[in-house]
């Protein structure tokens, strides 16, 4: 026993805790290490370090129609929705509905954010961004005049709701054209001017609602402001078909790069679950939306349960409540004024800080609103919320102009409408139920007081806790495009395009990190071999590259093709196959049936079929005489021999292979490395992920050598043969190499 084993004899526990140490340890190395390398100078961070820009160059850099045109948009919206809110009393008695019915259909144009957001974010990413807005605003303005016209309760849900079209189209679509059209070093004022129009449409739609209710009178006079509303809606739409429609990430590209890259031909499009996926990977982004769960109970419920406790407690009719919201929004604008200076002036010094200030923000709204509920009079009740709105409202202008700033561009409209859907339907619905549960039991002020508060201040941390990984998720998207710029560069000289190519990729499963800055190429018809220990990366690169797993950060590339977000169809589809090791066939069905299942892609061709199978049969010639076999029958050796058929049906470019020997004698091995032996010659690329070095480097033309998620030697198979120190160093763990 040596010295070390000894000393931890009898002392399990202190075994497990050195181990749990040195773990430790090495993690916290292995982070220091990647984040040294992916943060960059502050002159390619986009924003950072730049000069301030008069809100006049800001404007003439972007246009000020489309600001304005997208604002007025904004403004009617929030004006029919204030309308709903102060009106809220008056419809509950025309179509006679509780108190919480009346909450879930205010809350009812969240679940159509939640409908439309993700598509309408999809589409965004895709397509004319102007036009979508025009088609959707359209739409609205039509079902907020349905909405007057209303005579029952389900009537009222069907319209109500689908004007959230509106709302919908507000976050993915218009955040993300101001984005790519205004200059970063004024985007915040410029979002600050497009979300002014929300406590605009607070200060003026109260009043006005009220007014036309007014004048209109009797029981049905809150009909009115709806109709008055939708027409402003539609001419804006219409003037929205016009307007100019700006490159995608041009500004990011102009600051990191000095020039705008043209768009790229044949471009694969996004998935929304690939979205999904990698959004998630942006840490800052990722600890907002935890954030929006918690902050949709206070900013999306409140408004309809404040209205609520003006009429019951201080017994304001439409009127009255018109003026107490409208003196309470104008905080919002003070706010978003605030909001938008502030946030630049802080993201070009310090982005970190403009989070922060945003955290801050949000935590007092919490503390504000249930202050002002337990006020004597209106009056001090006014005074307060107008503070707590121009808290929450300043805070969101900063926090709008950070996605842009961490989201890669290709994604932007669906990190915005990520956005409205944990703001409106986590968040949102659900606090519309909470607190119309917790107001039929205790009453609406005791309901807000109570719901409001840890929904701010859990929002408010989780936001601040963010404001630590913004300059690094800033650095990796800058690096993104330095990269896409350097491939098309070489690839307009004429270099040599890789059959597979990897750069800088990141790859971890929850919060544990496994591949760290894999850089990687694998030549036309070349086979690499991909070496390393159980835990090294090897099988984690594989998924990367077949798409069943979506990389933290970097690219992957198929003959110069970007396939970094494609599913794992596109990429079967464009030749990109994989084959598992061990567990690579399905036991019940039969050879036939899983030789045809391998044919996925393709299955209506049946000549095509045809010609493949015969092809796979004929390089193994044991599975034709055992077609109707069932698969689980087979022995090891012939199911590994299946599950290759099955992946050569799909005749790919590039053929991954996990683990080809796992498990097999031998005698069986041999066979298996004849059949790629003969691909090999037929000019088919290939990885082939491996344990036993002899096996791997019989027919390899390259090496690689994973240890801990990190590429440590790249090299001819020949030389490796004589690095006995190379591979001391992956299988022995040592420190060679």
């Amino acid at each position: 026993m040596t010295d070390v084993a000894a000393r931890f004899d009898d002392d399990p526990a202190g075994l497990a805790a050195a181990i749990l140490d040195e773990e430790a340890h090495r993690r916290a190395a292995q982070a220091a290490t990647v984040d040294e390398r992916v943060i960059i100078a502050d002159d390619l961070l986009p924003g950072v370090g730049s000069q301030d820009l008069a809100i006049r160059e800001v404007l003439r850099a972007g246009g000020f129609s489309l600001v304005g045109v997208l604002a007025g948009l904004v403004l009617v919206d929030n004006l029919s929705n204030s309308a709903f809110a102060v009106l809220g009393p008056n419809i509950q008695k025309s179509l006679h509905m509780s108190d919480l019915v009346l909450g879930v259909v205010g809350a009812l144009g969240g679940l159509v954010i939640f409908a439309a957001a993700i598509p309408l974010g999809y589409l965004g990413d895709r397509v004319r961004r102007t036009s979508l807005v025009g088609v959707c605003s359209i739409g609205w303005a039509l079902f907020v005049m349905l909405t007057g016209a209303a005579h029952a309760v389900w009537q009222l849900v069907i319209a109500w709701a689908a004007a959230g079209l509106g709302k919908a189209n507000e976050q993915p679509v218009h955040s993300a054209l101001l984005a790519d059209a205004y200059p970063i070093e004024g985007r915040n004022r410029i979002y600050a001017l497009h979300r002014a129009a929300q406590p605009a449409g607070l200060v003026i739609g109260p009043a006005l609602a009220g007014a036309v209710a007014a004048i209109a009178g009797g029981a049905g006079g809150w009909r009115w402001a709806f109709v008055v509303l939708s027409i402003p809606a539609g001419v804006l739409a219409l003037f929205a078909f016009g307007l100019h429609e700006p490159r995608r990430g041009r500004n990011e590209m102009q600051s990191v790069l000095g020039e705008e890259m043209a768009e790229s031909e044949g471009e694969l499009r996004i998935p929304i679950a690939a979205a999904f996926a990698r959004l998630k990977k942006v840490r800052t982004f990722y600890f907002f939306l935890c954030a929006l769960g918690a902050l949709g109970l206070a900013f999306v419920t409140a408004p309809i349960y404040v209205n609520l406790f003006l009429h019951n407690h201080f017994h304001l009719g439409p009127g009255g409540r018109g003026v107490v919201g409208s003196i309470g929004a104008l905080g919002g604008m003070v706010g978003v004024a605030f909001g938008g200076t502030a946030g630049d002036r802080l993201f070009r010094h310090s982005p970190e800080s403009s989070v922060l200030l945003s955290g801050a923000l949000v935590a007092s709204f919490g503390v504000l609103v249930p202050i002002s509920l337990y006020m004597p009079n209106v009056a001090l009740f006014t005074v307060v919320s107008a503070v707590a709105s121009a808290a929450v409202f300043a805070a969101f202008v900063p926090l709008t102009g950070l996605v842009a700033a961490v989201t890669p561009y290709r994604l932007r409209s669906m990190g915005f409408a990520t956005i409205g859907l944990y703001l409106s339907l986590i968040g949102g619905l659900g606090g519309a139920l909470v607190v119309g549960a917790i107001a039929n039991s205790v009453g609406d002020r005791a309901a807000l007081a109570l719901v409001t508060p840890p929904a701010a201040l859990i929002g408010g941390a989780l936001i601040a806790y963010g404001a630590r990984f913004v300059r690094r998720d800033m650095a990796l998207a800058a690096g993104e495009l330095v990269e896409e710029r350097d491939e098309r560069s070489r690839m307009a000289v004429g270099a040599d395009i890789p059959m597979l190519q990897i750069r800088h990729l990141d790859f971890s499963y929850g919060p544990v990190q496994v591949l760290f800055d894999v850089n990687l190429d694998v030549r036309r018809g070349e086979v690499l071999a991909l070496l390393g220990t159980n835990g090294a990366g090897k099988s984690t690169l594989l998924r990367a590259v077949s798409g069943l797993g979506f990389a933290d950060r970097g690219v992957v590339r198929l003959a110069g093709r970007t396939v970094t977000f494609a599913d794992p169809g596109t990429r079967v589809r464009l030749g990109i196959v994989q084959v598992p090791g061990g567990n690579s066939v399905f036991p019940t069905l039969s050879v036939a049936e899983n030789l045809l299942v391998g044919a996925h892609t393709f299955i209506w061709e049946r000549g095509r079929v045809s010609a493949r199978i015969d092809h796979v049969l004929e390089l193994f010639p044991v599975l034709a005489e055992r077609l109707d076999q069932a698969a689980g029958t087979l022995s090891g050796g012939e199911q590994q021999m299946l599950g290759l058929a099955a992946g050569l049906l799909l005749d790919p470019q590039i053929l991954l292979i996990d683990e080809l020997s796992l498990g097999l004698a031998p005698v069986v091995v041999q066979q298996l490395l004849a059949i790629v032996e003969r691909l090999k010659e037929a000019g088919l690329t290939m990885v082939i992920v491996e344990q036993s070095i002899n096996v791997a480097l019989a027919v390899a033309d390259r090496a690689v050598f994973m240890e801990k998620g990190e590429v440590r030697f790249e090299g001819l198979a020949a030389e490796l043969l004589d690095r006995d120190d190379l591979v001391r160093a992956v299988f022995l763990g040592g420190e060679g190499g």
